[in-house]
């Protein structure tokens, strides 16, 4: 690593860069032993390198299973965890773009990794911010893992597990919150959560309006006019 910081932030950039292109390109990146470097960047002094490396890390995760795998592997969820819980917001975000992606394009058992990892916890928390697109990327996160946990409760004739689970971190209340937002696209996905996973057979689902479902994974292209770490969308 090398130790000028301002060396290190224009390479992590560059870095950043190359992995929002296609999977080819990243797996370039992840054959030179970025996952190592990038873990150790996560506990930079400098709030704007983990931001980054927050940012270069999503980008792999909207890549493919192995190169989420890769992610697992390199023991970078847990520490990806714990920012999305302590870090400043702007950090937070870009780790929850980098939960989320995982959920969307993971193996079930890679999924099932990032729940006993404890990120269901620190998802929900997240539904209750300013920012209406970082709540959709939490409320997509989510739905992804209560999808996985139906699918379960179903091959063992069960409750949903990641439904009791957000109960338990008071994720459901939000939700149910979430239903009186201003934002449509929030209002539709959080009744959507509540009638299929929480919901009861008498509910009424006339009261809903219908929107256009969100794209369940995020996968961004580098612009060098946006902040450091990027928009999303």
């Amino acid at each position: 690593m090398h130790q000028q910081p301002n060396v290190v932030s224009a390479a992590l950039r560059a870095v950043g860069n190359i992995v929002t292109g296609d999977d080819v390109q990243t797996q370039v990146i992840l054959n030179c032993s970025a996952l190592h470097c990038l873990h150790h960047l996560l506990s930079s002094p400098k709030e704007s390198v983990r931001k980054e490396a927050c940012w270069t890390i999503s980008n792999i995760t909207a890549g493919n299973r192995q190169q989420i795998q890769a992610v697992i592997d390199a023991n970078i969820f847990p520490v990806l965890i714990e920012i999305l819980s302590k870090a400043e917001f702007k950090t937070r975000k870009e780790a929850a773009w980098a939960i989320t992606n995982a959920t969307s394009g993971g193996t079930p058992d890679q999924i099932r990794y990032l729940v006993n990892q404890g990120c269901i916890g620190p998802l929900c928390d997240l539904l209750t911010v300013m920012d209406a697109k970082i709540v959709q990327v939490a409320l997509n996160g989510l739905e992804n893992i209560l999808r996985l946990g139906e699918q379960d409760a179903k091959n063992h004739s069960g409750t949903n597990p990641y439904a009791v689970l957000i109960e338990q971190c008071y994720g459901l209340d939000k939700i149910e919150f979430l239903q009186s937002h201003v934002n449509m696209e929030i209002y539709q996905k959080a009744f959507d959560i509540i009638e299929h996973f929480f919901g009861t057979e008498e509910e009424d689902s006339t009261v809903a309006p219908t929107v256009n479902p969100d794209q369940q994974q995020y996968h961004f292209s580098s612009d060098q006019s946006v902040p450091m770490g990027g928009f999303h969308f």
